[in-house]
């Protein structure tokens, strides 16, 4: 293929607390203002800028609004040939070039919290325009880098393909996945095997081949260069963190199938969560058995969490009710009195009505689920892949992905649900709040390079579902995902007690990794601060840290794709 748009074929489709107030209340009414684009002024813009790419100034706000830049140059080029452009312009210039795609991230991984509109940084938008997708082979598809998940799920339905799994929001792009290897919830549910090239871990291990712009010496410059999964280099490309800039990527997908979707609010979590000595048939490993794909939202100072459950079923049951959209839970998007209320005291900072918000929240939920019908529901799989929309309320998340064996789901859900009820009850009895959302759990399989039938195949390196030299028996990714309003009084000292725990984490029972599109590395001062976090015990989680971090230095020697979260990390 050349350095052109792929054809897309017929789709569809730290603020301060009152400036959140004001973002946060345009969401619950279904509105959201992501920043805003103002024309480049030719006369004052970077110097020698190629002139026919688009130009522009742009505000950069990520998806809970913690991270606000000023207005930095922003283009958006029509094709790779023009990425290539932008980036050779950037290293003759002395800037640095940051992806930009749909900013569906809580980590500084593309630009940091306050950058000055001054600083030689070039934001490059890569879903205006390069987002083309073709079938290219059996249960193969192209997709360049700023197609939106939805927009790929939406294409390879009408072609009668799909993803074993992917993440719940839609507004996430492909490469932006990627870079931060995305995930759904998806295990082997009762008589279900993995599928031909694809297993049930995330978007990383489904990739064939990627194009990415890396230095090439005999130009002289930056080239656009094809890497398959067999060649070595690959595999520090296959989740990036933002250190490299793909254009395109090929990956493995499977023949739709269909799925029922059943919600249920009625399981206390004293036994969704039960000692595994003590499990009955509603426990979580146990559902998980059954079914394969379930996943948890468990509202915090609430003793019954939303438990959803996909389950792949050809025919649909009697009673399930048949859905042909994405995105089946309007309530999440319309939040009843008195939500809006409650929310308005938190964000003006009253944090003492946490239990009072989440309680109507479940109750919101409880009854949004039988209003709309949507207990019990049945269609193609992207209908139920994604379900999170761009107007759902926006919350910080800090995650950490345990790696264990699949027996033992139930002991590392069980222990880490009791310390983390244990700390909100702590915290409340001294007066503070930090949580006011919830938990949210995922159970994945891991990118093991061996599910794609790829002989010679790389894994992943700096997957957070990377399996673990020496433990073959460890088969599970356990994702625990903690979200709370941003800039809620404590929550810093909160996740910094949660990541202590894993950190502490019993070495016997399994691994955490820091999930990166997240929070992580806390301390009192908030996340990306634990230098020994950031220097020792993340990249002493991953055999293959060094290299990584050695090939993505190669193939940007002028430093192009960094940034300070990515300086600090990377050394």
């Amino acid at each position: 293929m050349k350095n052109q748009n792929l054809p897309i074929e017929n789709l569809a489709g730290g603020l301060n607390r009152r400036g959140f107030l004001g973002a946060t209340a345009a969401a619950a009414g279904g509105f959201v203002f992501l920043g805003y684009e103002a024309p480049a002024n030719a006369a004052a813009g970077p110097a020698a800028f190629p002139k026919t790419i688009p130009l522009y100034r742009e505000v950069y706000k990520n998806w809970d609004e913690a991270i606000v830049s000023d207005a930095l140059w922003t283009c958006a080029p029509t094709s790779s040939a023009d990425v290539v452009r932008v980036v050779n312009w950037a290293h003759s210039q002395g800037y640095r070039v940051r992806a930009r795609g749909y900013r569906h991230s809580w980590s500084p991984l593309t630009v940091a919290g306050k950058t000055p509109g001054s600083d030689k940084v070039i934001l490059v938008d890569t879903t205006k325009s390069l987002t083309g997708m073709q079938l290219a082979g059996d249960r193969l598809v192209t997709v360049q880098a700023g197609a939106s998940m939805l927009e790929l799920l939406t294409y390879l339905a009408a072609k009668g393909y799909g993803l074993t799994a992917a993440p719940a929001p839609g507004d996430i792009s492909v490469a932006g996945a990627l870079a931060i290897n995305g995930h759904g919830t998806a295990v082997p549910g009762a008589g279900e095997s993995s599928y031909p090239g694809q297993g049930f871990g995330t978007l990383s291990n489904l990739v064939v081949s990627v194009k990415a712009i890396v230095w090439d010496e005999t130009q002289n410059a930056y080239a656009e260069r094809r890497f398959d999964r067999t060649d070595p280099e690959c595999s520090a490309l296959l989740t990036h963190l933002g250190r490299s800039f793909l254009t395109e990527v090929t990956l493995q997908v499977v023949d739709d199938y269909n799925v029922r979707c059943r919600n249920y609010t009625d399981i206390d979590i004293s036994e969704l969560f039960a000692h595994p000595d003590r499990m009955t048939s509603r426990s979580l490993s146990r559902l998980i058995d059954g079914a394969g794909r379930v996943g948890i939202i468990w509202y915090a100072f609430t003793d019954r969490p939303w438990v959803q459950i996909w389950e792949v079923s050809p025919n649909r049951p009697w009673f399930s009710r048949k859905v042909v959209t994405p995105f089946n839970y309007p309530f999440a998007d319309n939040l009843p009195t008195p939500v809006p209320q409650l929310l308005g005291e938190l964000v003006e900072g009253n944090p003492q009505v946490a239990p009072k918000f989440c309680a109507a929240i479940l109750a919101a939920t409880e009854a949004g689920l039988t209003l709309s019908g949507a207990r019990d529901m049945w269609g193609k799989s992207k209908n139920f892949i994604h379900f999170v929309k761009p107007t759902t309320l926006r919350v910080t998340a800090g995650s950490h992905a345990v790696i264990t064996r699949r027996d033992q789901v139930q002991r590392v859900v069980h222990d880490f649900t009791t310390f983390y009820n244990q700390k909100l009850a702590e915290y409340q009895a001294a007066n503070k709040f930090p949580i006011n959302s919830g938990l949210e759990i995922r159970v994945t399989g891991l990118d093991d390079p061996r599910d794609t039938g790829i002989p010679g195949a790389q894994p992943a390196a700096l997957s957070a579902a990377l399996p673990v030299p020496g433990r073959p028996d460890w088969d599970t990714a356990v994702w625990l995902d903690v979200l709370t309003l941003p800039d809620t009084p404590d929550n810093a000292e909160f996740y910094m007690e949660l990541e202590d725990y894993f950190h502490r984490f019993d070495p016997a029972l399994g691994l955490p990794r820091p999930e990166w599109a997240k929070r992580w590395a806390h301390t009192p001062q908030g996340p990306w601060t634990d230098r020994k976090a950031l220097k020792q015990q993340i990249p002493a989680a991953f055999p293959q840290w060094e290299s990584a971090v050695a090939t993505l230095a190669k193939h940007d020697p002028a430093g192009l794709y960094r940034n300070p979260l990515l300086d600090e990390l990377f050394g």
